[in-house]
């Protein structure tokens, strides 16, 4: 038998927060996302939405009300347009460009001589990884759920335009129940909670103050990251004299 990819998660999030999850790869960040989009079944223990157990929610109700984005983007041989609405009725040109502009791909949209009507090729190849990420965003925003998982969705894009995205995202998030997975303490830093897994448990839980305070495994990842992200930051600007 596989042991489980996760034990012991006991996890509540009040409707309308932002928890962050973070952890090292393989800890099972993933693993909890795709719960909650029942492309895994918990062999025990129960997720509920609004009180619901999602099991006994139709897959379509639970389709509508999730946004999620993942490091894996789906895109398909057709117009950026058509990407961004798949399926969706409410595909007026104002709110297209809205959701465009919050994920800060309507520039390089503009770019191009069809604008929304240029076709990106099968699996979107004519856009980079980050300009990918930021469609598949840009979908998830149109929905208008009141649910949104961003899996890694930032991992194509430096932290910067993370940050300026997340930023641009906070109107939208505000009200809306988010789950934040990440690598990057950057990312989750101002979320109501966070969840630190490793090896499948959730061994830490408290807001960022909280978390850098207890000097455990999150202020230790926060300290490399900073490390990193400094010399990083020096780099470039030796190269520049």
């Amino acid at each position: 038998d596989q042991p489980p990819v996760l034990t012991n998660i006991n996890l509540s999030i009040p409707a309308g927060s932002l928890c962050g999850i973070v952890g090292e790869t393989g800890s099972g960040k993933s693993t909890l996302a795709n719960l909650l989009l029942r492309l895994y079944e918990p062999t025990d223990g129960t997720i509920f939405i609004d009180g619901v157990d999602i099991k006994r929610m139709a897959r379509g109700q639970l389709e509508k009300a999730i946004g999620y984005v993942s490091q894996d983007i789906f895109l398909f041989f057709g117009s950026i347009k058509e990407n961004i609405l798949l399926g969706i009725e409410n595909g007026e040109n104002g709110v297209l460009e809205e959701a465009a502009r919050v994920t800060q791909i309507l520039p390089t949209i503009q770019t191009f001589g069809r604008g929304f009507e240029t076709i990106i090729g099968e699996r979107g190849v004519r856009l980079s990884g980050g300009q990918k990420q930021r469609t598949a965003l840009a979908r998830a925003i149109i929905k208008d759920p009141p649910v949104l998982i961003l899996d890694d969705a930032f991992s194509s894009v430096d932290a910067e335009t993370e940050e300026e995205i997340l930023r641009e995202l906070r109107q939208f998030m505000r009200g809306r129940t988010t789950l934040l997975i990440s690598h990057r303490i950057s990312s989750v830093r101002n979320a109501d909670q966070i969840i630190y897994l490793r090896g499948g448990e959730a061994i830490e839980r408290g807001t960022h103050e909280e978390l850098l305070a207890r000097r455990g495994a999150y202020y230790e990842l926060y300290r490399y990251q900073s490390v990193i992200h400094e010399v990083e930051a020096i780099a470039p600007a030796e190269g520049h004299r």
